[in-house]
Parts: C-alpha cells; structure tokens; sequence
C-alpha cells in the first residue's frame, strides 16, 4: 500500500517508536544505548531498528507494555475493529479518513531522563539522543501529517514534552501523566466527541481492580507483578503511587498471551521484585515470592526470565531468599557466557539503587530504602548485600546518583568512598552513574535538574571512578586502548566543554596516575565502624544489626 493512496483508516490507532518498540535481541540492556546520542546508537542499532517483526496485517506483533494496556482499556469500551496497535513502519496501512486519535506511549521523548541527560552530554558527539529523535520522527509520518488525527502523548516520559515547551511546535493536543485505568477512558471519549479539555492531563491513582489484563504479547515478555513502592524516596515518582501485588492468575494470564504472541521471556515488571506480597515493614514474603518465580518458570514456552529492580536490605533480612530462588532463576537467565564475553558465568543480574554513600543524605530524601533496617547503616547494607548477592551469582545493575539537591562535598566524599570500598570487597557489579533530574510526579519535582557544566571535580570523581571499575571489571583488555582515547577525549572535548574540574577524574579514568583532589575525611564515626568492619569482615555485621 502506498502512503499517498486515500484510505478509511480505523478511529484509534496507537503506537510507540522505533527506538522504544524495540527489543534488541531480547536484550533490555541494549535500550539504554537509546539515551546516547543518535550518531553513535543510530549506527550501533541500525539492525535492529529497521528488524522489528509485523503481524501480517500491519499490527504490532509486541510493543510497550504499557501500551497494551491502553489497547485493552480501549478495546473493551470502542471494540477490537475500532482500535488497532500498529507496527510504527506500517501506519499508512491504519491512519486514514476516519482516524480521529493517534495515541503514542513514550519513555523518553525527549532525551531528558536520568541516563539520557547524562550519557548524551558525557559522550560527546552532539544532537539529541535516538530516543528523542525517533520519537518526533513518529509524530513526523506522512499519514499523521495528511490526516492531521488528534494527537496524544502518555507513558513515564509525557512530562518531557510539557518541560521542554515542545507540545504546541510537536503538534500534540493532550499530553497524559499517571496511571490510565481511572481516567483515560473519559480522555478518549471527549477526543472523539471533540469536546475541550486540558493539554495537560494528570490522572488519578488506580485501585488494583481496575487494572484490566493485555490482549496481545508485550515486548520482550514484559509482565506487571507488582504497582507502586512506598518507600518514599523523593527523586522518584513510582513510590507516590500506591504499593499493591497482582494475584498469581492474573500475572500467568498475562503470561500466556505473551508465549502465545511469540515471547520466549517474561520480564516482570516491578519496582522491587523482592517486595512481591511483602509483610509489614518491608519484610519480604519469601514463601510467595518463590512460588510466584517457581510457578513462572515453569509455564511451557518460558526460555527466559528476565528482573527488573530490587532493594538491597531483603536480601540480608531473610537468608533463604537467595538460597530458594537463585536456582530458579539461574536455569533461566540470559546472561551466559554462550550470550556474550562480557559474563565469565551464568548470573542473575537486577537493576539496583544505591543512589548515595551519604547517610546525611539518605536519612533526609531516601529514609525507607534501608527498612527493614535502619538508615543508618547504609553503606554497609549496600556492601553487605551486594557480597551476599555475589556469593550466589547475581551481579546487580546499580545506579549512583550525584547532583542531588542539597548534596554537599560531604555527602560526595561519603559516596566516593562507598565506591572505593565496594572495590575493595571486590564486589562484582555494574555501576551506572547518573545526573539527579526532577521527575513530575516525585516529591523533588520543582528541583533544579543538573548537567555536566554543573557539577564539581568531587561530583566527576564519582561518575570517572565508577566507570574506572566497569572497565577493570568488565573489559580489562580495553585499558590499553582508554588510555590514548580519553587523552585526547579530555583535552579535546571534555577540558572545552566542561572545564577545568573534569581535567583530573578523566585523566584518571583513562589510566593516568594523577592525583585525587579529595583532601576531606569522611565522617569519622563511619570510619571507625568501616575500619572495624575491615578488620571483623563484613559477613557478620548483620548478625549483629537488628535496627528495624
């Protein structure tokens, strides 16, 4: 069908981008290239962005998760013959005459999220990263620009559009934030009816009845086990929402019709898979958590399954945790030496949240990440549970966050030194450095978002030393190569754009014997129980700590 041809099209069609539609082999980890600016990921993924598998007829055969639940909600009220989820190559076969809403599910329209404001400024090539490009190239088609249906924008990342004043120049009618299943319905209803409501919609929290089960397979697999947090943290946006656990047949359900549309992952989808039917006070129920994984990974047609986060404290409370699930998820993890070179053995990998070293900073923003535990002893839970985690094959994802507000050199140092002291455990893991940035629907929202040129020589300390670590870790062979590479990055990109306070930590990064400028001490009273602990180890200090 060619795009110039006059066609009827359906009432509804959604859809989502190239860049976030995608799912890289299977390999959610590859996604973040995304963030990078589209120079460099445009070429690294050419492959797979042109790859992404139709149904015949032009429909998506798997896209974002949160997108098909927007497809049941409406199904259930216009009918299937009314809302169609398209294959972002095939819109021409679906937006025609009677198109009158286009709705796109985005993450990162505009390049503005934690790694995307990061890693896009770090590297260093220029323009903006492929998510935000692939995502205007979607509002771009030539059948949206003929058609001219109403346009709207939801997902975690709708907020970037209204923040960069974008929505008017992108020609986007409503954008949505929040939890659909309340109020969406209502949104499509008034577009359709052409009624005037607000460019900018918020939504109501979702009771978990109202959560409506997807129709059709979800990319690489992706299954909600659980909504919500609760613990509170600031920077972030899922704890303000309200903490509930899908029951099991209502999670295999969706299981099903993922194997059914081709999957041969589920990746659950959650913001702390150990908080799955937790018990008071952030205790983890192992018995349902077992039996939740036990019973996924017995399902016919489940190859791999694939986590999202994870908290470190569950992980000490409860000893058989690990114990009773590694074997489970080791028999089904993709990350293998036959995988990649990169994993030395089969492991179970999570993303993780250690955020901070400082507990002046973590008793302020980030209380509830400790519990059951006290806050107090922070930088010991992260050393402790990450040692543990090691001891049974998993290597965790874990984010470090600098620039937060009221951050002070302080709290810097206390975070360098957890770095340094998770070295000196030789904790095997994989460090993401990251920018604070203030999400909408976090309690930090109206904070100032921090860049590159902000930042202090302490701040670069602690983004130069983590990536020190991945490649001693991961690519050791590379260190013959950095070296030369980041001499003539810092002294011809880094040293221009960022100035003088990135000159020493990129030296450093690249291999060269410079010295640190932290001439500060760190607390003293977490010193001494750090010298204390090096002396006893570790393995017995929360036999010990029982602060609740």
């Amino acid at each position: 069908m060619k795009i110039n041809e006059e066609i009827d099209g359906v009432p509804i069609v959604l859809a989502a981008s190239r860049a976030e539609a995608n799912e890289y082999d299977n390999n959610p980890f590859h996604a973040f290239i995304c963030t990078c600016p589209k120079k460099f990921s445009g070429f690294a993924l050419r492959e797979h962005l042109n790859n992404l598998a139709s149904n015949k007829d032009g429909t998506a055969q798997r896209t974002v998760y949160g997108l098909r639940k927007v497809e049941s909600i409406l199904i259930d009220e216009f009918g299937e013959e009314n809302v169609k989820v398209a294959h972002y190559n095939q819109l021409h076969k679906f937006i025609g005459r009677k198109t009158k809403i286009f709705g796109i599910s985005t993450m990162d329209p505009m390049g503005l999220a934690y790694v995307s404001t990061t890693y896009n400024s770090l590297i260093g090539l220029g323009g903006e990263a492929l998510n935000a490009f692939e995502f205007k190239k979607l509002l771009m088609h030539p059948s949206i620009l003929k058609y001219k249906p109403k346009i709207i924008v939801g997902g975690q990342g709708s907020w970037q559009v209204a923040e960069a004043q974008a929505q008017e120049k992108l020609g986007i009618d409503i954008l949505f934030q929040g939890e659909g299943e309340n109020d969406l319905l209502d949104v499509f209803k008034w577009l359709l009816e052409d009624k005037n409501i607000l460019s900018y919609f918020q939504s109501s929290k979702t009771q978990r009845q109202n959560v409506p089960l997807i129709k059709n397979a979800a990319s690489y697999g992706m299954v909600e086990i659980m909504r919500g947090c609760g613990r509170g943290c600031h920077f972030c946006s899922p704890t303000m929402r309200t903490r509930y656990s899908f029951p099991i047949g209502h999670i295999m359900k969706e299981v099903e019709v993922n194997i059914k549309g081709g999957a041969k992952s589920i990746f659950t989808v959650t913001e702390d898979i150990f908080l799955y039917k937790c018990k008071k006070n952030f205790i983890p129920n192992r018995r349902e958590v077992v039996k939740l994984y036990k019973t996924i990974a017995s399902y016919p047609g489940v190859d791999y399954i694939l986590l999202s986060h994870a908290s470190f404290a569950p992980v000490l409370y409860d000893k058989k945790l690990l114990d009773e699930l590694t074997p489970i998820l080791l028999e089904k993890t993709k990350w293998t030496p036959q995988a990649s070179p990169l994993y030395k053995q089969s492991i179970v990998s999570v993303e993780m949240g250690i955020e901070s070293g400082s507990v002046r900073l973590m008793k302020k923003h980030m209380k509830g990440k400790a519990l059951p535990y006290s806050v107090n002893n922070w930088p010991e839970i992260v050393i402790n549970a990450i040692g543990k985690m090691n001891d049974y094959d998993w290597w965790p994802l874990c984010t470090i966050m600098t620039g937060q507000p009221d951050e002070n050199e302080d709290d810097v140092i206390a975070t360098i030194n957890l770095i340094d002291d998770l070295r000196a455990h030789n904790a095997k893991m994989f460090y993401t450095p990251v920018l604070f940035i203030p999400l909408k629907e976090a309690v930090f929202r109206n904070c100032h978002r921090t860049n590159l040129n902000g930042i202090t020589e302490l701040q670069w300390e602690v983004i130069a030393r983590c990536w020190r670590n991945n490649i001693d870790f991961w690519a050791p062979d590379m260190q013959r190569y950095i070296g030369p590479l980041f001499l003539f990055g810092h002294w011809f990109y880094a040293r221009w754009k960022h100035g003088k306070k990135s000159t020493r930590p990129v030296l450093r990064l690249a291999g060269f014997p410079v010295a640190s400028k932290i001439d500060k001490q760190c607390n003293p009273e977490y010193c001494q129980n750090q010298d204390k602990n090096e002396r006893n180890g570790f393995r017995g200090f929360f036999e010990q700590v029982k602060e609740r």
